[in-house]
């Protein structure tokens, strides 16, 4: 009898422990905005990026921005990241490739067909001065507020 109680409630932890919104998105969430200008950024790419990491295509946790300049990041390793944000805008009558198909953010610029959208300096975990503290759970209100050319 006992042996089956105990059984039950192993079986019940788990089962709750399966279902918990953690184990689903291990890590940290963050929640934020992007403004320029005292205007929200709509559809900028923010990458979290390792302090570790650089080069011309930051990796980590990425997020891209909503009308209202809010995104959302689930499953983020609590720790300190730099923050690179950039948007590209196409030259009128050209398209800019997607990423991920052989071209990074700085060929893409470099083939002329789109122009950074915000100062460039926040582009490259080399120039930009952003960062994030991301802590267990949830961290809300990991603003950006961009400045300069």
């Amino acid at each position: 009898m006992r042996s089956r109680l105990l059984l039950a409630l192993i079986a019940g932890a788990t089962l709750a422990t399966g279902c918990s919104k953690s184990s689903k998105y291990p890590g940290s969430s963050v929640t934020g905005k992007v403004m320029y200008g005292g205007n929200p950024v709509a559809g900028a790419k923010v990458i979290f990026v390792d302090g570790n990491a650089g080069g011309a295509n930051p990796t980590g946790p990425t997020a891209i921005t909503d009308e209202s300049g809010e995104y959302t990041m689930v499953g983020v390793k609590p720790g300190t990241y730099k923050v690179v944000i950039y948007k590209l805008k196409p030259k009128p009558g050209s398209k800019l490739p997607e990423e991920g198909e052989g071209m990074d953010i700085e060929q893409m610029e470099a083939s002329g067909q789109g122009t950074h959208e915000l100062p460039a300096k926040y582009a490259k975990p080399a120039t930009t001065n952003l960062t994030a503290n991301v802590g267990d759970g949830e961290n809300k209100d990991t603003n950006f507020d961009l400045k300069g050319k």
